[in-house]
């Protein structure tokens, strides 16, 4: 019996995508026949999963299948977009060099990813340390004074009550509480694996200006990138946009992908079909579109501006990084206030009710 993690539910990382994609491409320049090419890299990978997926390729294509229907049988480790590429490679007779341009796009991808983590990982780390010293304090150390004071009955400030009997609350209930919340980390997760519930929330926070603007860049730099990947892989225009609006996040932008299909198929050029949704599409977008479909270069025109929306993205990412330092300082010296002000608040109200000797 096969266990799921041998499955061929189990998902490759994109390191792991890389590693396969770029490995079989410069196999495959040297000359080194496929099945050979997949033993080889079955050799050099340690992950048992991926050694599993590979040979699972291995067997698919020893069977009849072209790599690309291969790759199909793990969709949670090839997406449309990559397979429809490698398709067009097998077909054309240029997999090799279809292979290596989706090695550079997914390194890309892995690079881009990687800025992301970075700038977001001293947020991300005082948030994290953040919750858990607070809970620490509301648990454990919080309930300790709450009780001095308790004993010695005396009449605490509202503010302080509130505080310390919120502290002595944890610390009898923090393991409902943590279940509570476990409960609906699961619910929210479970609720947004949901299309409806998905673009109620997306439609929310599209609506936060910083917010917006990183969904847009993200979804044209997302959009080019991968229609441009496509047509430099052979695929009708066409069949590339179909494929394209998947990758997308927003729902108006991948309708009006859609819309711009039908108008491709009743004989408008692309640049055209764009400026019916001028939301959508910028003009700087249309324009460079128009000229690459005058030179017969829209491959490359939309590579380079794919370029300049992932730079637009990353630097709102970079910026959103920058505003949130001092935010959390601010959050920080509100949590160690409250605390603060909760003990300090009844040691002058006990120290101004001793009478002096």
């Amino acid at each position: 019996m096969k266990l799921p993690f041998f499955s061929k539910t189990n998902k490759l990382s994109a390191d792991e995508r890389l590693a396969v994609v770029e490995g079989l491409s410069i196999m495959l320049a040297a000359g080194v026949p496929i099945l050979e090419a997949l033993d080889s890299l079955v050799e050099d990978v340690v992950n048992k999963g991926t050694k599993e997926i590979i040979k699972g390729l291995s067997n698919e294509i020893s069977g009849g299948k072209s790599l690309a229907e291969a790759m199909a049988a793990y969709p949670l480790s090839f997406n449309s977009v990559l397979i429809n590429i490698v398709k067009s490679g097998e077909e054309s007779g240029k997999l090799e060099q279809v292979l290596e341009q989706l090695a550079a796009n997914i390194k890309s991808d892995i690079e881009t990813n990687n800025n992301i983590k970075s700038a977001l990982f001293y947020p991300v780390l005082v948030m994290i340390v953040l919750v858990g010293v607070s809970f620490y304090m509301f648990t454990f150390a919080l309930p300790r004074i709450a009780k001095v004071f308790t004993d010695l009955a005396i009449n605490l400030p509202a503010y302080s009550a509130f505080v310390l009997k919120s502290s002595l609350f944890m610390e009898k209930y923090y393991l409902y509480v943590l279940a509570v919340l476990f409960v609906l980390l699961v619910i929210s997760i479970r609720l947004l694996a949901i299309d409806r519930v998905r673009q109620t929330v997306f439609s929310i926070l599209a609506k936060v200006p910083t917010i917006r603007s990183l969904i847009r860049f993200m979804d044209l730099s997302r959009f080019t990138n991968t229609t441009a990947l496509l047509l430099s892989s052979g695929i009708p225009i066409i069949r590339a946009l179909e494929i394209s609006k998947e990758v997308v996040i927003s729902p108006k932008l991948r309708f009006d992908i859609g819309s711009m299909t039908d108008l491709l198929a009743q004989g408008e050029n692309l640049s055209e079909a764009m400026k019916k949704s001028p939301n959508s599409f910028p003009a700087l977008l249309r324009r460079v579109v128009g000229v690459g479909e005058e030179t017969g270069s829209l491959d490359k025109s939309l590579m380079n501006i794919s370029g300049h929306y992932e730079k637009k993205f990353t630097d709102i990412v970079k910026n959103l990084t920058v505003l949130l330092e001092p935010l959390l300082l601010v959050v920080i010296g509100v949590v160690v206030g409250i605390v603060l002000f909760s003990i300090i608040a009844p040691i002058y109200q006990l120290i101004g009710q001793i009478s002096p000797q």
